[in-house]
This record gives structure tokens, C-alpha cells and sequence, in this order.
């Protein structure tokens, strides 16, 4: 065998093997690429869900405190319906005028005390409430 054959053998060899390796690297980068992309769509769809779970919670706290404050509106408004209507009742018994006066009962007798106008109001608010609810039955 001459020295350009060996040589030209050699030189064969080696372009084989280099082919092998880039195959087997191509191989691998193949292999790496496809699990870090199983592993990019997994990493996402969990990011997707954690979104949506996120999401879903934010819109039921945003109901839930638009309910809230529906229900807090409708109190303020028949306290205010409530107020008007006494208001009214004491004005048609002129009751706003002057000064009011009631008598406490003590073990050992009895005393006249001036009684406030508003604080007749704050008495009467939950006895008409609660006799609106019977009447209403609700």
C-alpha cells in the first residue's frame, strides 16, 4: 500500500467519523431542542392556567364588591327614605318645633328631661325598620 492510498484512507476515515459526529450533534441538538420545547409548551400552559385561575378570582372579588356595594346603596337609600318619613310624620305632629320632653320612671318617683329631636329620630329608625319588615314580611 503506497502513501497516498494510506493517506487518502486516513483522510476517509476521518470525513467518516467527522460526518458521525455532526450526525450525533445534530442528534442531540434535535433531542435538546424538542424537550426544551415540551418543556417551554408545559411551562406555558401552566403559566396559561395560573392566568386564567388568577383571572377568574379577580373578576369574582370584582362582583363580589359591586354586589357589596349595591347592597350598602340600597341601605343608605331606605335609611334615607326612613329618615324622610319620620321627619315627615314628626313635622305633620309638630314635633320639630320646640322643645321635647319626656318623663322617666324612677323607683322613687318620677322626672321630666328634655329629649333631643334627633335623638327621637335615632330611637324611632329601628322600631319603623323592623315594623316595615313585618309588614312586608320579608
Amino acid at each position: 500500500m503506497s502513501l497516498e492510498t494510506i493517506l487518502r484512507k486516513i483522510a476517509d476515515d476521518a470525513a467518516l467519523e467527522a460526518e458521525d459526529i455532526l450526525r450525533e450533534g445534530r442528534k442531540k441538538a434535535d433531542e435538546i431542542k424538542e424537550k426544551a420545547k415540551d418543556e417551554a409548551e408545559e411551562l406555558a400552559e401552566g403559566l396559561i392556567e395560573e392566568g386564567a385561575k388568577q383571572g377568574r378570582l379577580e373578576a369574582s372579588r370584582i362582583v363580589t364588591q359591586a354586589r357589596m356595594e349595591k347592597r350598602l346603596r340600597i341601605l343608605s337609600i331606605k335609611k334615607n327614605l326612613i329618615d324622610h318619613a319620620l321627619e315627615q310624620a314628626l313635622k305633620k305632629q309638630r314635633l320639630d318645633r320646640g322643645k321635647l320632653k319626656r318623663i322617666v320612671v324612677l323607683k322613687d318617683g318620677q322626672r321630666e328631661e328634655e329629649f333631643d329631636y334627633r335623638r327621637l329620630k335615632d330611637e324611632l329608625r329601628p322600631k319603623v325598620e323592623k315594623e316595615i319588615v313585618k309588614l312586608l314580611k320579608l
